[in-house]
């Protein structure tokens, strides 16, 4: 059994920096989830506040809608019949839930209250009288005073007897709703204090609509007040308002605070001193208009009425922990209703906090600190036989990497020599040398073989220096050899300022001339962007023909892959006989090409050994 080895403390490390890592990454996790889940729990809570809101907005203004479709009514006629109120109303009052009341209070001077409670009776109560609320709270007989505002259409009746003919002169609170209304020719909506109760009922709200002679609001404050014809009155119920528009909307935990306007912007204006007779000369309008708030608390589903110091303390208690100060109006909206801005801040109750979980940060912290301490725990345990077991590897390592260096440099050497030898010879014929095969000759029944030769290249190397002369042949030829393997064309040599090149062998192919004709049109292009590189006017005579030859490899040292035959000598040539930056070719190739290039015919020319031969210029693809 082997030793066991001491471990130095750097080994550690990696196990260390792990645990610390984990830990970490555990920590930043639970964090980072932690905030996401208290942004996702604010961004619902957002989304709550918004829907209530719209929900609340809506319903009210729904609901207050159904008043100034009364307050429409009533000025498009000059008077309007009991039986004709009952029938309008019927519809807003059977589609509104929390509508209470619908009312009409006529402006009654006291020369008229007579005539007015006789026909009350007549059509509706026969003990029908014009009354007010004693100092006890108890109804009685209105006292006399130059004019009064008693409710005279009321549905429905059931429920609101004791409001019917009660006057609104006579009670502050609404008293001073009607002034303003009176004086802005606008609706005002109040809190409804009970007109004829001798106990405050539930909550409710209460909107009062003015309605003038010749039905137009009239342009100034006095002739407000002088043509005033009575008040368009609705009357609903707070609960009702808050259990239509929540109906369906997720309050849990959560109570509602609701106002309308602040009192301060609809305080009634003072009676101003006039030579006529003034509107409800009895009473002046000192009293501050009610302001409408109520609180919705949804785990009780009850509705108070607001207290003063109610939305102070509401601010505390927000859902959302994103709500910085010192205005805290995060869980705050502000509805328009009928035109108004109100009110609406949403507060939670004590036991949203155990709907607070953070399973989630906690679970991702748990789950981090598992993963942690599963791989340290693994790192420690492999660290002593790591130990025993890198000591024989080192042994063997050494020996390996002296093999392995051999071995590579065995490598190299023999890439060096192979690639030299593929840079003298096509890549078939190497390797049947490297299999010691001597006297390799072959002939082939049909190739394409192609001279080109640079024009003027003698003048050329007597202007530049001979270092500028191996450039330039090395920058063409350079251009020449990609252009053969690119078309898959096989080099044979370079003499001096010729090229030659050979397509369909070792490897035999049918598109031998046009791969040729192809490359030998590129070389061309070649040509002219080498001049321009260069700022010399290069330019080459190419010359091609088809036929047979016999190639081989001749010689014991420098070995060189060559081609004899009589296609080879045409070849040539073609090439010495031809025109300067011009393709000629012989008549097989021109044969073989014809159907898919342009050829311009060139006719008869004695070529050197072969007496007159018909050649074709080559011009380019169809």
């Amino acid at each position: 059994m082997l030793k066991k080895l001491p471990l130095s403390w750097s080994r550690y490390i990696p196990a260390g920096l792990t645990l610390v890592l984990g830990v970490g990454l555990s920590a930043l996790s639970f964090a980072l989830v932690w905030s996401w889940e208290d942004r996702r729990r604010d961004y619902e809570m957002h989304r709550r506040i918004d829907d209530i809101s719209i929900g609340i907005e809506r319903q009210l203004n729904s609901d207050l809608d159904a008043v100034l479709a009364l307050s429409d009514y009533m000025k498009a006629f000059s008077a309007v019949e009991r039986s004709s109120f009952t029938r309008f109303v019927g519809r807003p009052l059977s589609i509104h839930p929390s509508l209470q009341l619908l009312a009409w209070a006529p402006r009654i001077p006291n020369s008229q209250r007579r005539s007015y409670e006789a026909k009350a009776r007549t059509e509706t109560d026969p003990s029908f009288e014009i009354t007010e609320r004693g100092p006890r709270g108890e109804l009685r007989k209105a006292g006399d005073r130059s004019e009064y505002l008693p409710v005279f259409y009321m549905e429905p009746t059931p429920g609101n007897e004791t409001v019917f003919g009660f006057d609104l002169a006579s009670h502050p609170e609404i008293r001073a709703a009607v002034d303003r209304s009176r004086d802005t020719g606008e609706m005002i909506v109040t809190s409804y204090p009970g007109i004829a109760e001798v106990t405050p009922g539930e909550p409710g709200l209460l909107a009062i609509v003015p309605i003038y002679v010749n039905s137009t609001k009239p342009t100034t404050l006095e002739s407000r007040r002088q043509l005033l014809q009575g008040f368009v009155l609705g009357v609903f119920r707070g609960k009702d308002i808050f259990q239509t528009s929540l109906k369906g909307r997720n309050t849990d935990y959560l109570n509602i605070y609701l106002a309308s306007e602040a009192p301060d912007k609809q305080q009634a204006l003072p009676l101003l001193p006039h030579g006529g007779d003034r509107v409800l000369p009895n009473q002046a309008a000192q009293s501050q208009i009610q302001q409408f708030a109520l609180l919705f608390q949804s785990d009780t589903q009850q509705v108070l009425t607001a207290s003063p110091g109610a939305e102070a303390a509401l601010k505390s208690n927000c859902p959302i922990l994103d709500n910085p100060g010192p205005d805290y109006t995060a869980c705050q909206r502000l509805p328009k209703i009928s035109g108004r801005q109100w009110y609406l801040y949403v507060s939670a109750t004590p036991e949203i906090r155990s709907t607070r979980k953070h399973w989630r940060s906690w679970g991702t912290l748990t789950m981090g600190m598992l993963w942690t301490l599963l791989p340290v725990t693994y790192m420690l345990t492999a660290l002593s036989r790591t130990a025993q077991i890198e000591k024989l590897a080192r042994e063997r390592i050494h020996q390996a990497e002296q093999l392995q260096a051999a071995y590579l440099q065995l490598e190299l050497e023999q890439a060096k020599s192979e690639q030299l030898l593929l840079n003298v010879l096509p890549a078939a014929i190497a390797l049947r040398l490297k299999d010691n095969e001597h006297n390799i000759a072959e002939s082939f029944g049909e190739v394409t073989v192609m001279f080109a030769d640079i024009v003027g290249f003698t003048e050329l190397s007597s202007r530049i220096s001979a270092t500028a002369v191996v450039k330039v042949l090395n920058d063409i030829f350079s251009a020449f050899d990609h252009l053969a393997d690119r078309h898959g064309l096989e080099k044979i040599k370079t003499i001096g300022d010729a090229y030659m090149v050979v397509g369909g062998l070792p490897t035999p192919r049918e598109d031998h001339a046009e791969a040729v004709a192809n490359m030998a049109i590129d070389m061309l292009h070649e040509i002219r962007l080498l001049s321009l590189d260069h700022s010399e006017p290069f330019s080459i005579r190419i010359g091609i023909s088809s036929g047979p030859v016999v190639a081989g490899v001749i010689g014991l040292k420098k070995f060189i892959y060559d081609l004899w035959g009589d296609t080879v000598n045409i070849a040539s040539r073609m090439e010495s006989h031809g025109i300067t930056g011009c393709i000629q070719v012989t008549a097989e190739t021109y044969e073989i090409l014809k159907d898919k290039y342009t050829f311009q015919k060139r006719g008869a020319i004695q070529v050197k050994g072969k007496g007159y031969m018909v050649t074709y210029l080559l011009t380019g693809k169809k």
